[in-house]
């Protein structure tokens, strides 16, 4: 009889709690679940697709400016060297 009541009692006193941790459950799932999974998963996703596109694009323009680098080199050369050819000519 007396173990009976203390079960009682604890149980009364601990119902709270229980109750409390149903809905910590709950809303982790949520969390989880709802934002996780279905919001921030697919974003971060989205985004990286984003950057490595991004990041193609930056390497691919830099060899486009190394090349492009290699070309002012050889334009300027030969620009100077037709400069002095035509200051050679007389008028």
């Amino acid at each position: 009889m007396m173990d009976q009541k203390l079960d009682q009692k604890f149980d009364e006193k601990l119902k709270p709690i229980y109750d409390r941790l149903d809905r910590l459950e709950s809303d982790m799932t949520y969390v989880r679940v709802v934002q996780l999974e279905n919001n921030v998963i697919p974003r971060l996703n989205t985004i990286e697709e984003c950057y490595l596109d991004a990041s193609k694009r930056f390497v691919e323009r830099t060899e486009q400016i190394d090349a492009m680098s290699a070309d002012i080199k050889v334009i300027q050369s030969v620009l100077a060297d037709h400069s002095r050819r035509l200051d050679k000519i007389p008028v």
